[in-house]
């Protein structure tokens, strides 16, 4: 799975006085294309993203986490659905889709999240 050319898409997750959200809460993706998932959580709580179904379309090379100074603190390889983040931290998700779904539903599933407008759609073309 190609490791060049990755496409950077940020994800932000927080809460204002509308609820909870998913910042864009649509998204896009094409098949054979590597893609970094730069999950950034500015809340002061923890959120959690959770791939579901799109999880079966991609190929997951990596989820990294590092240290406010840029040094690696983890590297989880394999099949992996669901990511959580702490208050104020970035986790990135490596993957290349490699089969095609249309508008799947990603979201935060602790609960009440969800219900509070945490949630998105996914593409893979």
């Amino acid at each position: 799975m190609s490791r060049a050319n990755v496409t950077e898409v940020r994800l932000e997750m927080g809460s204002n006085d509308n609820g909870m959200y998913f910042k864009p809460n649509k998204f896009n993706f094409e098949t054979g294309k590597a893609y970094k998932l730069v999950m950034v959580n500015v809340d002061e709580i923890k959120h959690e993203v959770a791939l579901n179904e799109m999880t079966e379309r991609i190929f997951t090379r990596k989820i990294e986490a590092k240290d406010k100074d840029g040094n690696l603190v983890t590297e989880v390889k394999g099949l992996i659905n669901e990511v959580e983040i702490g208050p104020g931290k970035t986790v990135e998700w490596f993957f290349v889709p490699v089969q095609t779904i249309e508008n799947t539903e990603i979201s935060c599933e602790i609960p009440g999240h969800r219900e509070a407008g945490m949630f998105g759609v996914a593409s893979i073309n």
